[in-house]
């Protein structure tokens, strides 16, 4: 389980950079566009980190990589004061998204997009651009979490708790 500060941290419109591997180990970068915490039950009788992210459904080097159980690193960052934290895990699954998740999606874009608006003076009809038409949600078991926020303590780990 994720400890309730981080948990509280990774539910806001954070900017979410989303990068895979393929097969040779080729990177690639995407933007995730929600995620929310799963609380799933272990083997041993404890609790998994996962997360189910929301991507662009139309990102096919994405949604291959996720089909194929590679690797990922999600950083979450928050525009008005650049914490950040990294989750580094496995994807698991893969799916359609439905409803919720689009309204999801949607509660995103406005928390997001209201913090760059307030920071750059971006106006939210030019954001809303960037809006994917569809979404396809990434299950992904987190192994590794670290603070990302630039300066000295970028790439420590958090959470001392076994995922």
């Amino acid at each position: 389980m994720f400890e309730p500060e981080i948990a509280a941290f990774l539910g806001g419109g954070r900017a979410f950079i989303v990068a895979t591997v393929g097969e040779a180990n080729e990177p690639h970068a995407t933007r995730g566009w929600g995620l929310e915490l799963v609380d799933e039950p272990r083997i041993d009788g404890g609790r998994a980190r996962r997360v189910r992210l929301l991507l662009d459904a139309d990102d096919v080097c994405a949604l291959e990589h996720v089909r194929r159980g590679r690797r990922v690193a999600i950083t979450a960052a928050d525009v008005r004061t650049l914490r950040s934290v990294q989750l580094k895990g496995r994807t698991v699954g893969l799916e359609v998204a439905g409803a919720d998740d689009d309204a999801r999606a949607a509660r995103y874009c406005d928390a997001f997009f209201a913090d760059i608006s307030a920071i750059d003076g971006i106006q939210r009809g030019v954001l809303d651009r960037l809006v994917p038409s569809r979404y396809a949600a990434c299950a992904v078991d987190v192994e590794e979490l670290y603070d990302q926020t630039p300066g000295p303590g970028a790439g420590a780990p958090l959470g001392t708790g076994a995922p």
